[in-house]
């Protein structure tokens, strides 16, 4: 087991020696005699305890403890200040300059013994509390992204409801994969055709056909290195620069993607639904006036028929027919002009069938 580390700085080598005596056995243990050497010696050996001395030949305790506590270290080592002067005056400028406890002289070894425990008590104290904090805190940033992720979402599901056309859902769509801080290529297959747009607002032809053969293979989530595809139905996302460095993100946002992809295609499909029901609506419109067109010239035709027969029959008498001569001649002509209605109305009837087909 790896012994803790406790550097002395004391210019006495009397008290040096009743430190080695009461600590070598337990602690990882250094000496110096001097603040310069002091100051060295704690960036080398990056100790847990300071035992410093305050009346040293030079720089003495107050001014060695002082650039300790300027140093860039990982963790600041626990000061105790040893000196014969235990005055409140002394106290106060040791803890001033950041010295954490304070010892007089002449030693006593079991205060000197307890003291360095409970130092190491309070530096493992302070460890397994900055632990806790900083999982603490990792655990609130987690939950801060994913709440931020969702809000994302949860707008891009807001915008769907109000896109109308292709264009607009695949904007929309790049546009919050940018939120995420992700280049991507969306392509939109509707109406027998593909349209592809990228972050950069163009239409990649190699990333064109190849959103095409990943949609092809019916495969919802496709991952190559950073690049990730997602197909749902008519849309099919390609992520460039997924973060495969951070698995945790990594995973997370392959599920806020998967949702994103599964929205875009239902509102694609649904305006493909729209836009077939409008087509529908048009031609219901379009094949209900031909049939009050067909109608009205049926109606015409038959009171045309009436007038024509009649003339008929008048200029028969006219050029001298007789009765039976001016009878087959109508029946001749009621014949053929019937002949036509009946055509007009196996028309009208194929209209009436396919309006009703339509469902008008």
């Amino acid at each position: 087991m790896e012994k803790h580390r406790m550097l002395v700085i004391d210019d006495d080598p009397i008290l040096t020696q009743i430190m080695q005596m009461l600590f070598e056995a337990t602690l990882d243990l250094t000496c110096r005699s001097s603040g310069e050497e002091g100051v060295q010696a704690v960036r080398e050996t990056l100790p847990e305890i300071v035992l410093l001395d305050i009346e040293m030949a030079g720089m003495d305790g107050y001014e060695v403890c002082r650039r300790i506590r300027e140093l860039d270290l990982p963790s600041q080592p626990y000061i105790i200040f040893v000196s014969a002067h235990s005055d409140p005056v002394k106290r106060l400028a040791a803890y001033s300059v950041g010295g954490e406890d304070f010892v007089g002289k002449p030693l006593q070894p079991e205060e000197l013994v307890r003291k360095v425990g409970q130092a190491l008590s309070y530096r493992r104290e302070i460890h397994e509390l900055r632990t806790q904090a900083q999982g603490a805190m990792s655990v609130a940033m987690s939950a801060m992204t994913d709440s931020s992720a969702l809000g994302i979402c949860l707008q891009f599901f807001r915008k769907l409801f109000q896109i109308s056309d292709p264009e607009q859902l695949m904007k929309t769509t790049l546009d919050t994969l940018a939120e995420f801080g992700l280049s991507a290529t969306v392509q939109l297959r509707v109406d027998g055709a593909a349209r592809t747009l990228n972050s950069a607002q163009l239409d990649d032809h190699m990333e064109s056909l190849l959103l095409r053969d990943l949609s092809a293979d019916q495969q919802h989530i496709v991952s190559y290195g950073s690049r990730t595809a997602f197909n749902y139905g008519p849309v099919s996302l390609l992520i460039q620069n997924m973060p495969v460095e951070d698995e945790e993100r990594y995973g997370k946002l392959k599920d806020y993607l998967a949702l994103m992809g599964e929205g875009a295609a239902e509102r694609a499909e649904a305006m493909a639904r729209d836009r077939a029901g409008d087509r529908l609506t048009q031609a219901r419109s379009v094949l209900g006036g031909l049939l009050q067109n067909h109608q009205a010239g049926m109606a015409e035709a038959r009171m045309l028929q009436e007038v024509a027969l009649s003339r008929l029959g008048g200029m028969a008498k006219e050029f001298g027919l007789s009765p039976a001569q001016t009878s087959a001649l109508l029946d001749a002509a009621g014949e053929a002009l019937g002949g036509l209605c009946q055509q007009q109305g196996r028309q009208e009837a194929g209209l009436s069938l396919l309006r009703a087909t339509l469902g008008t």
